[in-house]
């Protein structure tokens, strides 16, 4: 069952009472449009949302709001606002949740395994002009390190750019919040990663292996019609990014066998193109997907969304030729 401070993404329950425990508002745009998509049929990551209720509370709980004040009555008589912003975060680091929001939180990450579950924490903001640093905690394996990551994401809520942003535009610095998005680790790492986007008649497909994409990925256009077409460009793919313990990552070469094949096989092509347009039919507007291929399991899934089109980068070569392309 989902609570006032967390919301589990893959409670079944009407779609009606769906929409209302996930509103943007409550748990932010990358919760809310995940959470669609899934009801649309497309596989992402099960997990839960920690609610801007909980940040609220936090604050409230923490006696933040004063300092938050003051910190930015200081920025506006002639503070410098990377100092200002830093005494924010900082006060927001060595602060405690409060044992309600905890509780639910202890309780949602049990859910998923508890201790020993590798897990990603991620913000969700509620609006997408927010401004905000897109905190990600990758391979979080306690409660622990779970809550702590909690807290800087909502720290992150008071990064310079995104203060500046609000005292420019004239937004309440006390009355915006902060909800974060807990998920289990889909192990890229081990298999690959990418973005699918529509565009015209085709679906723009990029992978690499591991995690995130390079500059030398595969390149692939895919119809997803009737009679599916399938266009591929064999990037160089010279390195790729792994999870590095006991946590972050790092740059690896590449196998010849990995340089030499494809990240992507047909039937998952045409997944991801099926993805999109479900997308930007649902949302009746262009759409990236952020993809990933757990190497352990064989899924693929969708980890983000975000609206317009992702930039191309162009493929440079590297001293490998890049083959003419594949048409299947």
């Amino acid at each position: 069952m989902s609570g006032e401070y967390v919301v589990r993404l893959n409670d079944d329950v009407d779609p009606d009472e769906a929409k209302a425990a996930l509103d943007p508002a409550r748990v932010g745009l990358k919760v809310a449009w995940l959470a669609e998509l899934a009801q649309q049929g497309v596989r992402v990551p099960a997990g839960f949302a920690v609610t801007a209720s909980a940040y609220r509370e936090f604050i409230v709980d923490s006696r933040l709001g004063p300092v938050i004040a003051q910190a930015i009555r200081r920025f506006r008589a002639g503070r410098d606002l990377v100092v200002a912003a830093a005494e924010i975060r900082t006060a927001f680091r060595d602060a405690w949740l409060p044992p309600v929001v905890v509780d639910e939180i202890v309780a949602a990450y049990a859910e998923l395994g508890g201790d020993g579950t590798d897990v990603a924490v991620r913000c969700s903001p509620r609006t997408a002009a927010e401004g905000v640093q897109d905190e990600v905690f990758l391979h979080l394996t306690t409660v622990q390190d779970v809550l702590a990551a909690c807290r800087r994401c909502f720290a992150s809520l008071y990064g310079t750019v995104a203060v500046g942003n609000r005292e420019a535009l004239g937004v309440d610095q006390l009355r915006v919040a902060m909800p974060v998005v807990v998920q289990p680790m889909v192990r890229s790492g081990l298999g690959g990663s990418g973005t699918a986007r529509g565009e015209s008649t085709f679906v723009r497909v990029r992978a690499s292996w591991g995690i995130g994409s390079h500059a030398d990925s595969d390149l692939y256009s895919v119809h997803p019609g009737a009679r599916p077409l399938v266009v591929r460009h064999r990037g160089a793919k010279l390195t790729k990014t792994v999870y590095a313990d006991p946590r972050g990552t790092r740059t690896v070469p590449t196998t010849p066998a990995e340089r030499a094949g494809l990240v992507l096989t047909d039937e998952e092509l045409q997944e991801l193109a099926r993805w999109s347009v479900v997308a930007d039919e649902h949302f009746r507007h262009p759409m990236t997907l952020e993809w990933a291929k757990d190497g352990q399991t064989g899924s693929l899934y969708v980890v983000e969304v975000r609206p317009g089109v992702a930039a191309e980068v162009t493929i440079q070569d590297r001293g490998s030729s890049v083959p003419e392309p594949q048409y299947g």
